[in-house]
């Protein structure tokens, strides 16, 4: 059996890993939302979780459109922690830019962040 090589996670791209660290974890897709200057320093990278799951209309989920392709459903940012590479199963893709800064949006909604009283 050979090892699994290491993934550099970019923010944007989709990855496949297991939810949770047991072994009989549910594999699922997620997002890599943390930046690409801490992402290959660091064992670990954060990410918000896909699902085809009807999800109640909520600020913090992203719904996902035809630019997203072959991605259906939405984003769930309320569902972020951290991923480490070596859980990493495959590197399936990524999203577009325009989904993207409605994540960026609604990634500052879960933190609490108010975008008004950000500096330009």
């Amino acid at each position: 059996m050979s090892a699994r090589r290491l993934v550099v996670p970019q923010r944007g791209r989709v990855y496949l890993a297991p939810l949770g660290e047991e072994t009989d974890a549910e594999n699922k897709f997620w997002l890599c939302v943390s930046n690409n200057e801490r992402n290959p320093r660091l064992d670990e990278f954060i990410a918000v979780r896909l699902t085809t799951t009807r999800r109640p209309r909520l600020p913090t989920w992203v719904a996902l459109g035809a630019q997203d392709k072959p991605w259906t459903g939405g984003v769930v940012c309320d569902d972020i922690g951290p991923i480490f590479r070596d859980q990493v199963i495959k590197d399936a893709g990524a999203l577009s830019s325009a989904t993207m800064k409605r994540v960026e949006r609604a990634l500052l909604i879960v933190l609490g962040i108010d975008p008004a009283r950000l500096t330009p």
